[in-house]
C-alpha cells in the first residue's frame, strides 16, 4: 500500500534543544551524542554559562560543575521566558536532590548512564508533555574530564572550578561542599598533577578539558 505524502507544512518540526553547561567541551559532547537524532531533535544552542538566546523548547542541564543538583539554575532557566522546559542530565544523585530538581521545575531528571537513543526518546517524551525520571543514577566508570589523571569525579569538578579562577570558598559555595573538603580536594589534585601551585595546576588541567574528547555517556 502506498501512503499518502505529507506536505512540508503538515510534517513535525524538530523539537528546539538547547544545551547547558558551564563548559563548552561538555555542551560539545553532549551535542555528539545527540546528533544521529537530528530528525527529531534540533540542537538549536550551546549555552555556555547562560541561558538561551532563542525559544527552545528544552534546555537540556547537564550538572556537571554544579553542586546541590543544579536546583538554582533549573530555577534561572525556568524563569526565562525562550524556555518550554528543562531536562537535567546528570550522574549520581540523592533522592533528596531529585525532588529538589522537581520542585524547582524540572521536566525530567535523566541519568547520564542512559544511551543516546534513551536520551532522545526522554526529551521527545518531554516535549509532549510526560515528566521522565531515571529509575536511579550511577556514578560513571570513566570518561570525565581530568580522568587521565586519575581525579575522582568530585576532584574534576573541583578542578574545572579551579581552571576558572575560583578560590577555595567560591569553589565551596559552587559545589555545596566545605572549605576544608575542597582543600583536601586540592590536596589530592596537586599531587595527582605532581605541581605544588593552584597556577601551575590549572594551567595542566585546562590542557586536558581544553583538548580531550568529553562525552557525557557512560
Amino acid at each position: 500500500m502506498t501512503l499518502p505524502k505529507i506536505p512540508p507544512s503538515e510534517q513535525p518540526q524538530p523539537i528546539r534543544v538547547a544545551l547547558v553547561n558551564d563548559f563548552e567541551v561538555v555542551v560539545r559532547g553532549l551535542e555528539s551524542v545527540l546528533a544521529p537524532f537530528r530528525a527529531q531533535l534540533h540542537v538549536v544552542e550551546l549555552d555556555v554559562s547562560g541561558a538561551p538566546d532563542q525559544a527552545v523548547d528544552i534546555a537540556l542541564f547537564d550538572t556537571y560543575g554544579h553542586g546541590a543538583g543544579g536546583v538554582e539554575r533549573v530555577r534561572s532557566l525556568l524563569a526565562s521566558r525562550s524556555v518550554g522546559a528543562v531536562a537535567v542530565y546528570a550522574w549520581h544523585l540523592e533522592a533528596s536532590q531529585i525532588e529538589a530538581l522537581i520542585a524547582a521545575g524540572a521536566s525530567a531528571v535523566l541519568d547520564k548512564r542512559m544511551t543516546g537513543e534513551q536520551l532522545a526518546d526522554a526529551l521527545v517524551a518531554v516535549a509532549a508533555g510526560e515528566r521522565r525520571v531515571s529509575p536511579e543514577f550511577r556514578a560513571p566508570v570513566n570518561g570525565w574530564p581530568g580522568h587521565a589523571f586519575g581525579f575522582t569525579l568530585r576532584e574534576s569538578e573541583v578542578a574545572a572550578l579551579l581552571v576558572q579562577g575560583l578560590s577555595n570558598r567560591e569553589i565551596a559555595v559552587a559545589l555545596a561542599i566545605s572549605e576544608h573538603t575542597v582543600k583536601s580536594h586540592l590536596k589530592a589534585i596537586f599531587q595527582k598533577t605532581a605541581v605544588t601551585s593552584r597556577g601551575h595546576a590549572a594551567a595542566l588541567i585546562s590542557q586536558d578539558f581544553a583538548f580531550r574528547r568529553f562525552r557525557d555517556v557512560g
